[in-house]
């Protein structure tokens, strides 16, 4: 099994909930560090476990998972590190010392061999190193943390290194490293059940967003279907622990709080291709009843006008005007006026297209006839309204202008994922993504055209983003388009597994040009160096969907 053995600077060490209780209230998460062969872990303070190589031996990484790193030093040395139970981290060594290091006010004091360290804020670690055999705990008192190092001097490091083994041999690619990180990320985001939510649940990240997202739980669950659909189903369903009555499904959560917005609807769409793996005809018809009253929130507070077509909740932010859409900082919100949004109509579009299909699949006829009828009228207010003749090419909408908002975004694609529109007028959009003077770029697709004043590297004005390069390729394959589709995915998979290959992760989203490292890109201004996401949120590094629906191309390539 080739593991993924490459070390870099932000990679996640977690204990994930597949192996035990991991909650984001008390979360001890840690990323690897940059300048040292370490890992810091984030809580009150900052700690870190640094691995101190004093005689200089050459190194090798044999594996660089989210729970578990072999290094091997020269020909005898070694050290081995696990994330055993949560906020336990055991592991054993030879010819090396792994220490650690506390910043700020820090109180040490020994007891029975093991190091106390009391940073003052009510959270307390301890260490134990013996012969080679080493723990480090975390915990909210002194004898909480004993207690985990006591309950570690009874474990076997070589045991608990073949559990996490064992992962890797149910669900893993022998030859394939990069399929191998994926599935290594995505482990790493998942929280047990907890407040809210009765099923585990995934964040975007885990550091630095530890909430649960609308979009981003869906196309986790789209990753995670093609090895364990009842996770995938759990991941969907828990976007239902945090309705409220009125149907409103906020755009993200914690166990105890919910935003005051929502977030582009893609809960069918996802759910009908987890249905796809795991033939669960009680999931879809939990997935119905609860969706079916989310839509009909979107239909009641976001058209209106007596057309079909969907407005976004808008903000004054520069930096993020349009956070509902997730597309934060896109140009074309820039109007700063009320849309017809063309992604939020499509994604309707979309879902009452799948809405119609778990109908059929329920055999509930009058609910089909419904959502086809629904479906109709935003298909054709979308191609009466939203599409500009003269371009050929779908805009926003300035309601209050009645014109169209001519900021060309990858959003005007989406009628090719919703099946929304024509042959023709699908042939014209497929010209528009072949033209390098727009679209077509080193690494299509750009989320914004090259021609728009506003084209760079920061997020939304010139990036490439995973989702939507999914999203479209879909949207291809449906059109008959799959030799262009297989284009896309080919080169999506191509640039990520190069950068993988140099950066050791995957990002939130990558240079267009693919020249820029995506460490280096803005994220609503310049990034910061060094690397600390605790001060400016960089591009996020182990981002959550580029793992999952990489996972998903490659599973299904």
């Amino acid at each position: 099994m080739k593991l993924p053995n490459i070390w870099s600077q932000g990679q996640l060490f977690a204990f994930s909930a597949l192996d035990g209780e991991s909650y984001a209230s008390d979360d001890f998460t840690g990323t690897l560090l940059g300048d040292k062969i370490g890992i810091r872990f984030y809580s009150g303070v900052r700690r870190e476990l640094v691995i101190i190589n004093k005689s200089r031996l050459p190194y090798k990484f044999r594996a660089v998972t989210s729970d578990y790193i072999s290094i091997s030093y020269g020909e005898d040395a070694y050290c081995d590190i696990v994330y055993a139970k949560r906020h336990l981290i055991i592991g054993k060594t030879r010819g090396v010392s792994p220490m650690v290091f506390v910043e700020g006010e820090c109180e040490t004091t020994y007891s029975d061999n093991v190091l106390i360290q009391d940073t003052k804020d009510g959270e307390f670690t301890a260490f134990y190193n013996d012969n080679g055999l080493f723990a480090f705990a975390y915990g909210k008192s002194i004898p909480c943390v004993l207690e985990k190092i006591a309950f570690a001097k009874n474990l076997n490091v070589q045991t608990e290194i073949e559990k996490k083994l064992s992962f890797w041999d149910k669900y893993g690619k022998a030859d394939s490293p990069l399929y191998n990180k994926c599935l290594s990320t995505m482990k790493t985001q998942l929280y047990s059940p907890e407040g809210f939510f009765k099923g585990i649940w995934s964040t975007p990240d885990r550091l630095p967003h530890k909430w649960l997202w609308l979009w981003d739980s869906v196309f986790h669950a789209v990753g995670f279907r093609n090895f364990d659909a009842d996770l995938a189903k759990k991941l969907i369903l828990n976007l239902f622990d945090i309705q409220e009555d009125s149907g409103f499904i906020p755009h993200r959560a914690t166990s105890t709080a919910r935003s005051s917005i929502t977030q582009p609807p893609v809960i069918a769409w996802g759910a009908y291709k987890v249905y796809e793996k795991s033939g669960n005809k009680d999931f879809l018809k939990t997935v119905f009843e609860n969706n079916k009253k989310f839509l009909e929130w979107c239909r009641q507070n976001r058209k209106i006008t007596d057309k079909e077509l969907y407005t976004w909740n808008t903000q004054s932010d520069v930096n993020c005007r349009c956070d509902e859409s997730g597309m934060d900082n896109s140009p074309r919100f820039d109007v700063a006026k009320r849309l017809f949004a063309i992604d939020f109509s499509c994604f309707m579009a979309n879902e009452t297209k799948y809405m119609k299909k778990i109908a059929e699949q329920l055999s509930l006829c009058d609910e089909a006839e419904y959502f086809s009828a629904w479906n109709d009228n935003i298909v054709n207010d979308i191609n009466e309204t939203l599409w500009c003749e003269e371009d050929g090419f779908y805009y926003d909408f300035i309601i209050e202008d009645n014109k169209f908002n001519t900021v060309a975004s990858i959003a005007s694609f989406l009628p090719l994922f919703a099946d929304v529109c024509t042959k023709e007028r699908a042939e014209r959009l497929l010209c528009e993504l072949k033209n390098p003077e727009t679209f077509y770029t080193e690494f299509p697709i750009p989320s914004i055209s090259k021609k728009d004043a506003t084209f760079g590297s920061d997020m939304w004005r010139g990036p490439v983003w995973i989702n939507y390069n999914y999203m479209i390729y879909e949207g291809l394959k449906s059109y008959g388009y799959e030799e262009f589709a297989g284009e896309i995915r080919e080169k999506t998979i191509t640039v990520l597994e190069n950068w993988y290959e140099k950066k050791g992760t995957l990002f939130e989203y990558y240079d267009s040009q693919n020249l820029t490292p995506p460490e280096e890109l803005n994220r609503k201004g310049k990034p910061l160096f060094p690397y600390d996401f605790t001060v400016k949120y960089q591009t996020v590094r182990e981002y959550g969907w580029s793992n999952a629906l990489l996972l998903d191309l490659l599973h299904n390539r």
